[in-house]
């Protein structure tokens, strides 16, 4: 996990803090610390800041939302502690409630083992770098030891009502057929208490998994990093269609009546093509990022749809939205942002937009998404020891720049480390899935030989 050091001078990753609970970042003082810093980086205001507090279903959740209160409170702030709340709620509710500042208590798709935070700002949006990094020399420059003492938060006033009526209204105006089958699978996440809530609420026919949280079983062997039982559930019971949300609700793959998986790709295709049939695709343009299979940039041009690329993070795509004007854009992963409903992703209202396109079309899952024909593509996860900058393991850079040059403009290689974990990521894209299978195995050894752990 990312510390503030000369070579990581931010808490952060791509997606907020991650790790383990109790050791640094996360453990007592640094978290107190980090609340007491978000609300001197909110503190021009003439009234106390109101701060929003939402979790997901980690057993570790409770312990660190008390550190940040700790933090919170003492520098001032008025809390609403809302309990279990998925990142998107969250992120909704900070700007429509007029919140000064949101944190998510979560690590995503992570194991339970891990946690970490998210911070949005008052407009719903998370903090850019800038705000990072303030916020980690706020924290780092205090050496006070804030007391354990009790904490007086404010009552959530059922704020996920306000949530789910409005991303129910994504389905306003639409006649369901009675017949439409629904699977989804919570995670035994963030999504457990929400998600089937609103499902049922629109009348559909629901078949839900993974929905008893336990603060272990998040994200075990379910959610969006495994849609395999939720592919024999959809099978199994028929359904048309089947949503597999992540941890903290913010994105989501799907699996179509076969039981085959459909990633953020073809989401976004299809999202694209929706809007664009409705006059709501700005500028005929959406935002990917460098992760995207080009099979998706044919297909988008095919249909008069630019396509722009950016960093990995649903942050970074967020940022060249706004920079250029646009509706929409997402990741592979399954994070998609449809900028009238929220600047960050939602798992939940992309499942119901992709709902409303299958019954307005009256086609399958599959059938809209025929038109992607994604290039042959490999990514290796190789877990690393540390984050050597790759020009100075020469041996890869030497494998990286040959293949490179052999797939020229036919394909693509990506090598960087994740935001989140310990890991390098390699993806190469190209013509050839044995060829690109050989380069990135090639790659992965060398990486392993020159960073791997013991194992890794």
């Amino acid at each position: 996990m990312n510390t503030p050091t000369a070579q990581f001078p931010t808490l952060f990753g791509t997606d907020g803090m991650r790790g383990t609970p109790g050791v640094p970042p996360l453990d007592e003082q640094t978290l107190a610390r980090l609340g007491a810093a978000i609300v001197s980086s909110i503190m021009q205001l003439s009234r106390a800041p109101r701060v929003l507090v939402g979790r997901d279903t980690r057993e570790s959740g409770p312990w660190i939302v008390q550190q940040l209160l700790r933090g919170l409170t003492n520098g001032g702030a008025e809390v609403t502690d809302g309990g279990l709340m998925s990142t998107p709620a969250v992120a909704f509710l900070t700007k429509e409630g007029g919140f000064d500042a949101g944190v998510v208590v979560s690590a995503s798709h992570n194991p339970f083992q891990d946690n970490g935070i998210k911070i949005f700002t008052r407009d719903g949006r998370k903090g850019d770098r800038e705000f990072e990094v303030r916020l980690t020399e706020l924290t780092a420059g205090d050496t006070r030891t804030l007391p354990v003492s009790e904490v007086a938060t404010l009552e959530p006033r059922g704020l996920l009502e306000q949530y789910l009526a409005h991303t129910c209204q994504i389905l306003e105006g639409v006649c369901l057929p009675a017949d439409f089958r629904l699977a989804i699978d919570c995670a035994n996440g963030a999504n457990s208490g929400i998600a089937p809530v609103a499902f049922r609420r629109l009348g559909l026919d629901l078949h839900v998994i993974h929905d008893s949280p336990d603060g272990r079983n998040i994200n075990l062997h379910c959610g969006s990093t495994h849609p395999e039982a939720l592919a024999q559930v959809v099978v199994g019971e028929r359904c048309d269609l089947g949503a597999a949300f992540d941890g903290d609700g913010d994105r989501v793959v799907f699996v179509d009546h076969d039981g085959a998986v459909v990633d953020g790709d073809a989401v976004l295709l299809i999202a694209a093509r929706w809007l664009a049939a409705s006059g709501r695709l700005a500028h005929d343009a959406v935002v990917a990022t460098v992760m995207s299979n080009m099979g998706l940039e044919r297909a988008l041009w095919a249909d008069g749809i630019s396509l722009y690329r950016c960093p990995v993070g649903d942050r970074f795509v967020a940022a060249e939205m706004e920079k250029r004007g646009l509706a929409l854009g997402g990741e592979q992963s399954g994070h998609v942002i449809v900028a009238d409903h929220l600047p960050t992703g939602d798992g939940l209202a992309t499942a119901l937009l992709i709902v409303r396109a299958l019954v307005e079309s009256g086609r399958s899952l599959r059938d809209l998404a025929v038109d992607l024909r994604p290039s042959p593509q490999v990514l290796l996860n190789v877990r690393v020891s540390r984050r050597t900058p790759l020009g100075d393991l020469p041996a890869v850079r030497a494998l990286v720049d040959a293949a490179e040059q052999r797939l020229a403009d036919e394909g693509r290689v990506l090598v960087r480390y994740s935001g989140t974990e310990p890991l390098l990521r390699i993806m190469l894209e190209g013509p050839d899935s044995v060829v690109i299978q050989q380069m990135a195995d090639g790659i992965a050894a060398q990486v392993r030989a020159d960073l791997g752990e013991p194992g890794g």
